[in-house]
Order: structure tokens, then sequence, then C-alpha cells
């Protein structure tokens, strides 16, 4: 039998025994743990602890491990909710949508149930929960971000790269913004139009490039892409430009080689915009960006008037922009006077299309500089990378 001061020497030594094991009754150190812990309790208990570990952690989901996302996901009105994203590809299978894709596992005698995904450790990425009706953020992720399909929760792994443009709202000094409906010849129909000029633009001689943004009402009104300018010029990460945000009227017709909206882009507005502002008048200082199947239109642009448009940047290129550059020898003589830049995201189910014109732009001795970040196909992506773009075509900050 041990004397009192040997039982009261060893105590220490049995606790960290208890806690390599069960967690000498303290609270689970990660999530297995937490599972082996609710085996052990009553049924009736075993709901409370899950909420207690998730309130504990901040919400879910839980990463562990630097890669390893754990979703934890309640039961709304009986149902549980599929966990779909960037890491799932959005449950997207060889033949449509595949319904066995992003189901969570029970936790039993709980309404918790819970999905464990690979994501990498430098990863931004979205998801929502999916219910036979509709889709949801996370309740219990306090990032949400916005979509063009509607709310999304965010992950942010360990090393994801923080992009102040986006995060930090301390006032900057802010451009102007100027809408108008200008009636075009060429199209034969009026477009929005949103000119943005940089602060202190009023009371300066300089000149300013000009960056053509297509898609131009998504990311003036929903992507809030003047705010974001304002914002990366005035930590100088790229040089003041003036900003033309147009509108089209069908996008799947006037971005897919349409003549007319090509005069409308080259022959009627670039002009105005050259006359209205101190801009360069030169190819070299003009860029046409799109975003998706805007990006697509873009280059298409930049091929059919490579005199005009001598910069151009293709973010999320859909599969078949590839074959503006090799299904006609105009695409082949053009790119030789035309600088691009084109971002793929590695969790875009339309990473291909970005990584197929790079190298089309390769293999036609094009000028290229191309980008693949850890994100998927997302408003946010594309806003998070508008200064990876310009600064590519436009060069540093002098």
């Amino acid at each position: 039998m041990l004397s009192g001061k040997c039982r009261h020497a060893f105590a220490p030594l049995l606790c960290v025994i208890a806690l390599s094991g069960s967690g000498c009754a303290g609270e689970p150190r990660n999530f297995k743990d937490l599972l082996k812990q609710l085996e052990r309790m009553e049924s009736a208990d075993r709901a409370a602890a899950v909420t207690r570990y998730v309130e504990a952690h901040g919400g879910t989901p839980l990463v562990e491990n630097q890669s390893r996302a754990i979703f934890l996901v309640q039961d709304q009105g009986g149902v549980t909710p599929r966990v779909v994203g960037d890491f799932n590809n959005w449950a997207a299978g060889a033949n449509g949508q595949d319904p066995t894709i992003g189901v969570p596992t029970r936790i039993d005698g709980t309404d918790w149930s819970y999905l464990e995904s690979s994501v990498f450790t430098n990863a931004r990425a979205e998801y929502v929960l999916l219910f036979p009706t509709d889709a949801r953020p996370d309740p219990l992720n306090p990032r949400t971000v916005a979509a063009f399909a509607g709310p999304r929760s965010e992950v942010r792994m360990p090393q994801w790269v923080p992009q102040p443009e986006l995060d930090d709202l301390t006032d900057v000094p802010v451009g102007t913004v100027v809408a108008e409906t200008l009636t075009s010849k060429a199209l034969g129909g009026a477009r929005r139009v949103w000119f943005y000029t940089p602060p202190g633009y009023e009371t300066s001689q300089d000149w300013y490039p000009v960056v053509f943004v297509l898609d131009g009402g998504n990311y003036v009104e929903r992507m809030r892409a003047p705010a974001i300018l304002d914002r990366l010029i005035a930590r100088k990460s790229i040089e003041p430009v003036v900003a033309v945000f147009v509108e089209p009227g069908e996008r799947q017709e006037e971005y897919s080689r349409n003549p007319k909206w090509r005069a409308f882009m080259a022959t009627e507005l670039v002009p105005l915009v050259d006359k209205r502002f101190r801009t360069f008048p030169a190819p070299e200082k003009r860029v046409v960006l799109g975003s998706s199947f805007s990006a697509y239109g873009a280059v298409d642009l930049a091929v059919e008037y490579p005199s005009v448009f001598g910069l151009c940047a293709a973010l999320a290129p859909p599969a078949q922009t590839p074959t503006v550059i090799t299904n006609q020898s105009k695409g082949r003589d053009a790119i030789r006077a035309v600088k691009f830049f084109v971002l793929a995201g590695t969790y875009d189910t339309m990473a291909n299309g970005g990584r197929k014109l790079r190298t089309a732009l390769d293999m036609g001795t094009g000028a290229v500089t191309y980008v693949e970040v850890p994100e998927g196909h997302s408003t946010e992506t594309f806003r998070g990378h508008l200064d990876d773009a310009l600064k590519a075509l436009l060069g540093p900050v002098s």
C-alpha cells in the first residue's frame, strides 16, 4: 500500500495518463476526443455537450491540423442538411448533382451531424447548408459573404493571406462615381455605364490609365468595386486609374463575339471616355477586364481590337475562352500585341478555362501573367484579385 506522501506524489502523473486517454474529465482536446467523450455520456446529455464544444471554439467549422475542416450541423425541422461548397465541388458529379456528396454523419443520440473535409491550408472556401428546397449559410459560422446565388458561409484556413482591401474598412479618400445611360448607334439601344474617377482627379492635371470593366452593374452595385479601387489606391497597391463599368443588355449574346457589342465598346465608348476624361489614348494604357463569362467577352474584345485594348484581364474564364485564340488566325496574330492577365481558382469548377487559356497564349507566344489561387468561383475571388490583375498589366506604383 502506498503511503500518503507517495499517493500525493503520483497524483499529477495519474492525471497526465488520464488526460492522454479520456481528457481527465475536462474539455476534449480535439474533435476525435469529443466523439469518444460523447460515447461515454448519457444520450440526453450529448447534444448539450456538442453545443458547448462548438460555442467554446467560436462556431463552425472546426479547423484542425492546418488542413482538416469539420462542419457541424443541426437538423432544421427534422431535416439534416447537406454541406456543399468549394471543397467538394458543390456536389457536382459526373452526370450532374450527386445527392450522396456532402451528406454528414449523425452523432448518435443527438440532432447533430458532422462532415469532415480536407481543405488546402492557405485556402479561402465558400459553402452552404443544402436543404431539399433551399440553400442557406451556416448559422454557426460568423463569416458570411455575398455571392450571385445568395449569401454563403466562408472558411479561411490558417495560412490564408489576408486581403486588406476587403477586410480593412478604415476610411480612405473616396473617388467619384457617376452613373449614366448611353444611347448606342451600334447597338440600337441604351446601356448603363458608371464612370469612376480616383480621389484627387478634379484638382490634378495628371493623365490616367483606364480600365473598362464588363458586367459593370455587378461590379458597382453588388461587388462594390469602386470602394476596392479607393482602398488599393490609398495603400499605393495600384496607381490611380479611371474605371468604366459597362452593363451589357443580354450578356450571353453580346459577349459571344457580337460585332455590334464590339463596335459599341471600341468605336463609341472608348472615344467618348478619351474625350471626356484625362485618360492615356493608347492601347498599352487601356485595360479590358471581365470575370466568368464576361472574361470571354474581354478576351474577344482584345483579339478583335488589339489596337484599342492592349491589356486584357480574364478572371476565371469559361472553358470555351481559348477558342478565341486558337480557332482563328486573327486570334493568333492579335495576342502578340496584347498583354494578358489570367486568373484561375483551384476550387473553381471552371478552373480549366483559365489553365487552357494560359496554355493557348503561351503556345502563341503571347505575353501572359497567370495566377492560380486556392479559391472558388465567386465575387469575393474577383474582388480580392483586382489588384493582381492591375499590377500585372499596368506595372507597380512608380
